[in-house]
């Protein structure tokens, strides 16, 4: 997607044959356009540490990790409210206490498309839709 800038130009003459001549261009597009990357890029943070802490539980699941040990105990805690939904939906295998918790690899899929729905929302509602050029000569 290509936006048209904005430019500026002012041109002063001074007398005799001097003259000075000052272009200013600004891109008010791609300044809307680097808004709409800055707020995907938060949007991408916060649910890729999201997604990076379930991951962490899943291993730490099907690893037999000490729920004890602060690590774990700090990951369960924290992702708890964000799977809590997801519980009960399928069941859980596990073996000899490694559990495959299914319902957080869900979870993740559901988070990953929440993400990307705000993600194009946010697109589609900032991105312009009207591009304005605007080109004046004069000549002396």
């Amino acid at each position: 997607m290509s936006y048209q800038s904005e430019k500026h130009e002012h041109v002063e003459v001074t007398g005799g044959d001097g003259e000075r001549r000052e272009e200013i261009s600004e891109d008010a597009a791609q300044e809307k356009q680097n808004q709409i990357n800055k707020i995907t890029s938060i949007i991408w943070l916060i649910f890729g540490i999201l997604e990076a802490i379930i991951g962490f539980r899943v291993l730490l699941k099907l690893l037999a990790a000490n729920p004890a040990n602060e690590f774990a105990n700090f990951i369960y805690n924290v992702s708890y409210p964000f799977l809590a939904p997801f519980f009960g939906l399928v069941g859980t295998p596990s073996s000899d206490g490694n559990v495959l918790e299914v319902p957080s690899i869900i979870a993740m899929l559901v988070y990953l498309f929440i993400a990307w729905v705000i993600v194009r929302f946010v697109v589609l509602l900032m991105t312009p839709t009207k591009v304005r050029h605007v080109r004046t000569y004069e000549r002396h």
